[in-house]
């Protein structure tokens, strides 16, 4: 198992596409921290006008916390888009360069194949998510120095400073939890589409029409939301709440886990019952 897993990670790696997303994230959060130190005082101003009129607000507004927090609200719609990138690849390559069936020819169990496989995607999803937490915070707080933020959601949050890490930590940890979700459910359909190109853009389909179901307006498709596992992706956002909802975060962390499970399950039914002369 270690050597397929070692293995995996040589193939992974060595590929020039398993960079592309971490260049774009480089690109992205240096582009949003300009901004903000070009533009920032005018967009809070204008943002915070109302309250303005009703508080009395002083201190470091625009500080490094308050800049990594909107990194990661403006991230959280293309993170699944670059992580899919390469794990929708995971499969579906080997079908189409033909060297599943030299693997499958070797004395190698096909649950230990798709496990290295698995194990493979955890841990890119996981240091993807660590470089992303790890920029957007450090190039932030180097920047911009660090302070309490107000969050505008469901009225008005406050974290202070002291506050802020712990809950960036946790909401590291619960985005990685979401972002394999995802790619278990990316991996599923590499294995049965055996074409990297179909495999990204049958996720991406279903990743925008779970996304648009879920921000549609007027009301409309609300009752749908909790059946959405974009919604529950979306969900670190609890963490940034004066008093963090920790039943309503418990009830996504179950959902994303067995919306894991499932598609986790179904890709090693779905390898296993493979014929080799497809």
């Amino acid at each position: 198992m270690r050597a397929l897993l070692t293995n995996e990670l040589y193939k992974l790696f060595k590929k020039p596409r398993t960079y592309i997303s971490p260049v774009v994230i480089v690109v992205i959060i240096i582009l949003i921290n300009l901004g903000m130190f070009l533009e920032g005082g005018q967009i809070l101003d204008f943002l915070l006008a109302t309250l303005r009129e009703q508080f009395f607000l002083e201190g470091n507004l625009i500080n490094g916390y308050l800049i990594t927090f909107l990194s990661l609200s403006t991230l959280w719609v293309h993170i699944p888009i670059l992580v899919v990138i390469v794990t929708a690849d995971l499969m579906s390559s080997e079908f189409e360069s033909g060297a599943i069936r030299m693997l499958l020819t070797r004395p190698i169990k096909r649950s230990a194949l798709m496990s290295a496989k698995m194990l493979t995607a955890l841990i890119y999803v996981t240091l993807f998510m660590l470089f992303i937490g790890a920029l957007s915070y450090g190039i932030a707080t180097l920047i911009f120095g660090k302070g309490d933020i107000i969050v505008l959601y469901e009225g008005i949050q406050i974290i202070t400073s002291a506050q802020f890490v712990p809950r960036f930590l946790l909401t590291l940890a619960y985005s990685t939890f979401g972002m394999m979700a995802f790619a278990a459910m990316s991996i599923y359909i590499s294995t049965a589409t055996k074409n990297s190109l179909a495999a990204i853009l049958v996720s991406l389909g279903v990743l925008i029409i779970s996304t648009l179901l879920q921000t549609f307006s007027l009301g409309i498709f609300e009752s749908w939301k909790p059946f959405l596992f974009t919604y529950h992706m979306s969900q670190w956002q609890l963490f940034f709440y004066t008093d963090i909802p920790w039943m309503e975060i418990l009830v996504s962390t179950v959902f994303l886990a067995a919306f894991t499970a499932v598609f986790v399950g179904l890709s090693y039914r779905k390898f296993n019952r493979l014929n080799i002369t497809e």
